[in-house]
């Protein structure tokens, strides 16, 4: 007896469920919080747990929704079959080609520029601070070598720098280095 591609997939995340319940149960053992409020030692697993637990509940739910082709016809009919078999003729007429039609040069290229960016961001972390650097830093990759919009970006950079300011200034009070401008 075999099983389905489909079943395996959400016998593997239903795996992974329950990993993720093992991990919560082993967070909340060592201790969610402190006695004097701060998080303890168990925050991080409890939450990384639950949030597998979710992520890989939905997954199975999403799986066993999803109708399984009954046959070769089924499979290989439609927009999808032609849109796949237009992306393998693009792959298989230039190898270097990635999946959002960039070149092993373009790709080289950008990784040289992230490193570039990412190597100013730090030389102004005395000078702005780790979360200016930082939002400054997503904003420039986002629009320079991405080449996304300036609005969307910087919402992207704010979003980013909220979170990391509230899970490490606020809920670990891990001291950031704030620059000589000192603004956080």
């Amino acid at each position: 007896m075999t099983l389905s591609p489909r079943i395996a997939r959400a016998a593997f995340s239903a795996a992974l469920a329950l990993l993720g319940v093992g991990a919560a149960i082993g967070g909340w053992g060592y201790g969610v919080t402190q006695d004097n409020g701060q998080i303890g030692a168990g925050f991080l697993p409890f939450a990384l747990g639950i949030v597998m637990t979710l992520l890989a509940a939905v997954d199975v739910a999403a799986i066993l929704r999803r109708r399984e082709p009954q046959g070769l016809a089924e499979e290989l009919t439609g927009v999808e079959h032609e849109a796949d078999a237009a992306a393998i003729d693009t792959v298989a007429e230039a190898p270097d080609i990635d999946a959002l039609g960039r070149s092993q040069r373009q790709r080289n290229r950008m990784l040289a520029i992230v490193a570039g960016m990412l190597v100013a961001a730090l030389l102004l972390v005395p000078v702005l601070g780790l979360l200016i650097s930082l939002g400054l830093l997503i904003v420039a990759i986002a629009t320079v070598v991405e080449r996304r919009g300036i609005i969307p970006s910087l919402l992207v950079a704010a979003v980013s720098v909220g979170v990391i300011h509230l899970v490490f200034a606020v809920l670990l009070k891990v001291p950031m280095p704030t620059g000589l401008i000192g603004l956080i």
